[in-house]
């Protein structure tokens, strides 16, 4: 039956079926991406209350330095500018960074928005040659009966078929993304404002 598919979409098919397998890997590499993300900043929070708890803030710094997380960027930023948390510098210092790691989270997402856009098009294109063909097997072997025009028809319907069933994964997944990178923007800001706030204070109160 999807063989049958494939063959009846002709050549159009070929460009779907490629660009369903681009959008299936971007999406699971995006997916192990996103995981990898996760499983890091949860491993460095635990780090840096650790730390906290047992009053050894530097470690906290050290395991910032170590870790692959977006946070620990984040953290570094604001340390590097050598100011208190709720300091222009500090935070300029933050963004920046926060900017150059969500520019890391969105990799690729263009590829997903490209796909979901042109997929419609593309099977569109098959549609109207699908049409087109049969028009010209009626022009040339007359009003025989369904068989003379079954081919056309049939490569019109499967090729809109298939360009829907690439675009619309295509979009979800990139709209599940995108919303994922933004609430994660928000979360990894608080957090990166409140442990070096807390660094400060306590390094200070240390100190002094």
């Amino acid at each position: 039956m999807l063989w049958d598919w494939i063959v009846a979409g002709g050549f159009t098919m070929a460009t779907l079926i490629l660009l369903s397998i681009i959008s299936i890997g971007v999406v699971l590499e995006r997916l192990s991406f996103f995981k990898q993300v996760r499983r890091a900043t949860q491993s460095l929070r635990t780090e840096i209350q650790g730390a906290f708890e047992k009053k050894k803030y530097d470690d906290a710094l050290v395991h910032c330095r170590k870790s692959e997380s977006p946070l620990a960027a984040m953290v570094l930023a604001e340390a590097a500018s050598g100011r208190d948390a709720e300091s222009a510098d500090a935070e300029r210092a933050m963004m920046l960074t926060m900017r150059g790691e969500m520019a890391r989270l969105k990799q690729y997402l263009p590829i997903l928005a490209t796909v979901a856009s042109i997929a419609p098009f593309v099977g569109l294109f098959g549609t109207c040659k699908g049409i087109i063909t049969a028009f010209s097997d009626i022009s040339t072997q007359g009003m025989g009966g369904p068989s003379v025009i079954a081919a056309g028809i049939s490569e019109a319907l499967v090729s809109t078929a298939t360009g829907l069933l690439v675009a619309i994964p295509a979009l979800m997944f990139y709209n599940y993304f995108t919303k994922a990178i933004a609430n994660l923007a928000l979360e990894l800001e608080s957090n990166a404002f409140q442990v070096y706030r807390d660094l400060r204070k306590n390094t200070a109160g240390a100190t002094a």
